[in-house]
């Protein structure tokens, strides 16, 4: 009898230890990597249970019928910084210049109202998506022509806080962390543009007659300034010759900055912190691109709270797309397990 008494109480040990263990686990959201072009594919199959990405990949899914929109990046970090300009040598004043000026008209473009269906032809065209789709998408985005230092410092600092990067920046040669961001956050030439557009509209800078190569990422419609630019001849106008260069993500886009492959470019914001500190690939970042523009997309979930033990699928860990998902999960008492 004490035996089997004994065997019992073990027995409720393990029962409730097992119990704890399952409870534990559906507070996890489990989390993979993919690109936002096989998420929507893999969400439409039902591999995967949610993801985090950016726009057209948000709405293509929404419009399609895969998914809905559960958190729009809006919702969990409003007016945090994407995708931005950067140059690998900002010294070359002048086709740094030019960069900006046509980058700041082609975003003007863009916000202009009285532009809207050229806009969603050029965004159609860029993207290959349907009009229905990036109608959608362009909802969600904020074009922008400077990222919000305040917020960028911040996503820089988280960044440091979890352990993404690696070095300081003593370790690039910097004497301090103001000396550093001071010098990739480097507003002082867009500054000057618009001063220099603000005195007078139609002011146009002295034609550069240079070739400049520029990286960008495919269909990502948070880039579609660099479309806008070249489809409204601004780099013509001050005489860049652009030569496009398209890459799948951002880490690929920054090797191609170390490798001397292009001279400026269009990409995320988190592959230009990380790989600039961790890589030592010296760029700075001259103009914005857009604020927002991501979103929590769920194939049967109707709320955060619901992708408690779900798989959800964000572009890479230390993405924006990935800190959404944490910020996001903590909100709603969630974990993450990779």
């Amino acid at each position: 009898m004490k035996r089997l008494m004994v065997i019992a109480v073990l027995f409720t040990i393990i029962f409730a230890g097992c119990q704890q263990t399952e409870v534990e686990k559906e507070r996890k959201i489990r989390v993979v990597t993919m690109s936002p072009r096989d998420m929507v594919e893999q969400l439409k199959l039902g591999e995967i249970d949610a993801f985090v990405a950016w726009e057209p990949f948000v709405s293509e899914a929404v419009v399609q019928g895969y998914g809905r929109i559960i958190a729009t990046s809006h919702d969990i970090w409003p007016d945090h910084p994407c995708c931005v300009v950067a140059i690998a040598n900002k010294s070359d004043r002048d086709i740094a210049v030019a960069l900006i000026w046509a980058h700041v008209k082609a975003t003007r473009f863009i916000n202009s109202e009285k532009n809207r269906e050229k806009v969603l032809e050029y965004a159609s065209q860029f993207t290959g998506k349907s009009k229905d789709v990036v109608e959608e998408a362009l909802k969600r985005i904020k074009f922008v022509e400077y990222p919000d230092k305040e917020e960028f410092v911040k996503y820089y600092r988280d960044l440091e806080k979890s352990g993404y990067l690696t070095k300081k920046p003593t370790d690039l040669g910097y004497s301090s962390e103001d000396e550093f961001l001071k010098d990739f956050l480097y507003s002082d030439i867009y500054e000057y543009v618009v001063s220099k557009l603000k005195e007078d509209e139609s002011w146009v800078p002295d034609k550069v007659n240079k070739k400049v190569r520029v990286g960008y990422l495919t269909a990502d419609l948070h880039q579609l300034a660099f479309y806008v630019a070249m489809k409204e001849g601004y780099y013509e106008q001050v005489g860049l010759e652009v030569e496009a260069k398209k890459f799948a993500n951002g880490v690929m886009e920054m090797e191609g900055f170390k490798n001397g492959e292009i001279d400026a470019g269009y990409l995320g914001g988190a592959p230009a912190t990380l790989k600039r500190v961790n890589d030592g690939i010296s760029i700075s970042i001259i103009a914005g691109a857009n604020n927002e523009g991501s979103a929590i997309v769920a194939k049967d979930a109707k709320s955060l709270e619901e992708l408690a033990g779900k798989k959800v699928a964000v572009p890479g860990f230390g993405t924006v797309q990935d800190f959404l998902l944490r910020m996001a999960a903590e909100k709603a008492g969630l974990e993450i397990s990779t």
